[in-house]
């Protein structure tokens, strides 16, 4: 958020978006995962859950289009691979979400997983071996994560290298493919709006 705020001449700290955790990649200099807390254990705001959501998918398109930019000359073929991921809590369980950019201009935000929260430790038998599952399918979404943002990093690398021998030749770039509008959210103003449109599971439509 921070680069793209600064992008649009933007420099006020309290604009920037501020999430609960986040894993971010040291060396590209570009977070993969956002974490979001939105209740004590076995509560559920709506109107706090549904804003966070939002909060998180409007980050999420932020680092879509800075992972464009720092890769801008790389092709949008592995760019559409390329998933990232935010992790959401409240009420009792803990939900793991993606976005990815399938065609230009598209952005799906698609729930993954989801696993309840073990309350009690005479349950931890049961309840186990779903949450070892969840992080275990949340470790390999990461490694497939960072394995397509070190291909976009190869390929922008040797497209730039060629480019300095070819000064006056135009390239296409990510930029002109993945152009997410991004909005700043503030909760006093805009939590109220949002309230009654929160996280949804997709429908599910029987076959016939």
């Amino acid at each position: 958020m921070t680069i793209q705020l600064r992008s649009q001449g933007i420099t006020d700290g309290r604009l920037k978006y501020h999430a609960d955790g986040k894993l971010l990649v040291d060396d590209m200099g570009t977070e993969i995962l956002l974490s979001e807390v939105s209740s004590s254990f076995d509560e559920n705001s709506k109107g706090k859950t549904s804003f966070d959501h939002h909060k998180e998918m409007f980050g999420l398109l932020t680092m879509v289009r800075t992972i464009a930019g720092l890769f801008k000359y790389s092709s949008f073929e592995t760019f559409s691979k390329l998933k990232l991921h935010f992790i959401h809590t409240y009420d009792c369980a803990i939900r793991h979400w993606t976005m990815s950019t399938p065609a230009p201009g598209l952005y799906v935000l698609s729930k993954e997983q989801r696993v309840d929260i073990i309350d009690e430790f005479k349950k931890k038998k049961n309840n186990t071996v779903p949450f070892v599952n969840f992080n275990l399918t949340l470790a390999s979404a990461l490694e497939e994560t960072m394995n397509i943002l070190g291909n976009l990093k190869n390929e922008h690398d040797e497209k730039l290298q060629s480019l300095r021998f070819e000064p006056n030749t135009t390239h296409p770039s990510l930029l002109d493919h993945v152009r997410p509008q991004v909005v700043r959210l503030n909760e006093n103003k805009h939590m109220a709006q949002v309230e009654d449109d929160g996280p949804k599971s997709p429908v599910y439509i029987p076959n016939t």
